[in-house]
């Protein structure tokens, strides 16, 4: 599944990374809410620092993953949907979590539109940049995903974080795309020999 593999998480308890996920780049902390095999990752940056311990924004945040976890996605979106967060930040993480239930259950289209948001909220959210790449390749817009992961990769480089995850995602689809021109290419290549001998045999 394209999914499990491409998509980075985020949440709102202490500072951790989902594996193979890249670090967060403002206050908000990130843990796993999608499996994928375990891997190290570095350090926190400073531009990573922890947020005020009881935020109650980070809790609603949590609370409304964890009932997306338990498999409540109805009231998973419900909780994430009247989370009213007061800064650019936290309202990207919001919407990049809350987009990923949607991702969950398919509705690709939908999560777009939350991720965008989040990217507008916060152009140097790498993971939402990512996750958007993700949903866009999803919905089969290739060009956009392509931009999105190159955008993830650009802001973690900017903020001195891991971006393996981005770079990875970037090289997979590059290769898809590869593949599909070349298999395209030979495809016309063949119609067009075909439709030589037909003429030449009038």
């Amino acid at each position: 599944m394209i999914r499990s593999k491409r998509i980075l998480w985020v949440l709102g308890a202490g500072l951790a990374v989902s594996a193979g996920s890249l670090w967060a780049d403002n206050a908000t902390p990130m843990a796993a809410t999608q499996t994928a095999p375990t891997t190290a990752v570095a350090p926190a940056t400073e531009a990573a620092a922890k947020p005020k311990s009881g935020n109650p924004t980070i809790a609603a945040i949590q609370a409304a993953i964890d009932l997306d976890a338990a498999g409540n996605t109805t009231a998973a979106v419900e909780a994430f949907e009247k989370i009213q967060t007061k800064s650019k930040n936290l309202e990207a993480w919001r919407l990049n979590d809350e987009a990923g239930v949607y991702l969950k259950v398919n509705d690709d289209a939908k999560a777009v539109s939350l991720l965008e948001g989040a990217t507008t909220a916060n152009s140097k959210n790498y993971v939402a940049w990512n996750n958007l790449g993700t949903a866009y390749e999803e919905t089969g817009d290739t060009d956009k995903a392509l931009d999105a992961y190159q955008k993830s990769i650009d802001a973690a480089k900017a903020a001195g974080a891991d971006s393996a995850k981005a770079e990875g995602n970037l090289a997979a689809l590059q290769a898809r795309v590869g593949a599909t021109k070349q298999g395209g290419a030979a495809a016309a290549g063949e119609a067009s020999g075909n439709s030589t001998d037909a003429s030449g045999g009038n």
